[in-house]
Order: structure tokens, then sequence, then C-alpha cells
């Protein structure tokens, strides 16, 4: 193995600085990953790693247009607003990944009490 030089490594030290990750450094110099986080352990020890995961379907002011789409009532169930979400967000998003959004944000799946209904005789008495 031959070792790398000093403008070789100075040029992965800035590439990683700059926010690229270690495989994306390794896609752009040929060097092996492994060779490019043993540089980033040695010389950046202090860089932020990655949150990793994917990102996120819904962000938080979809979240909140899906509740104030429950609490207005214009939206009775999760799928209906998916549909309305699905004008709002781009690309598609499926129910389920609603419920979940809607039931971290502390929302309830409950049945309407039924009510009796009041007509003017009703009123009247």
């Amino acid at each position: 193995m031959h070792s790398l030089t000093v403008d070789q490594k100075n040029h992965i030290i800035t590439l990683l600085t700059s926010g690229k990750s270690a495989h994306q450094v390794s896609n752009l110099t040929g060097y092996n990953t492994s060779t490019i986080t043993r540089i980033c352990q040695k010389h950046c020890p202090d860089l932020p790693k990655s949150a990793g995961g994917r990102p996120k379907k819904l962000t938080d002011r979809n979240v909140q247009h899906a509740i104030c789409l429950i609490s207005s009532g214009r939206a009775e169930t999760a799928v209906e607003v998916t549909r309305a979400l699905c004008d709002v967000v781009n690309g598609p998003v499926s129910p389920e990944t609603t419920r979940r959004y809607l039931k971290k944000a502390g929302m309830k799946a409950v049945v309407k009490k039924k009510k009796p209904l009041l007509t003017a005789k009703h009123r009247k008495e």
C-alpha cells in the first residue's frame, strides 16, 4: 500500500469539511472508503456525523396542515387527508404514512359519538 501525499490528504480533508460523506469523497477521488474514514478520524475528529436514515416524507408544515384539515372538519379520515396532501407534497404519500405522522403529533383515532338530530320542534320544546 502506498501512502498518500500531503496534497492528496489536504484535498480529502477539504472535501470532508465541505460536507461530503466518506462515500462521496471516495467516488470523487478514487481512494478506498476505509482510507477516507481513517483520514477523517485522524485529522478531523470534530466533524459532525450525519443523522442517517431516510429523509422525512412530510415536513412539519405538512403535518400542521393535516391537523388543521381534521380539526376544521374538511377531512374526516386519514385517506381524505392524504388526498389533500398529495396536491401539496411532491410525490405519493400513503394513508399509513399520514396516520403515523398524525399519531406522532398526538392525534388519536376515535369513532365519533352519535348525537341526536335536533329539529325545530325539539329546539322549541
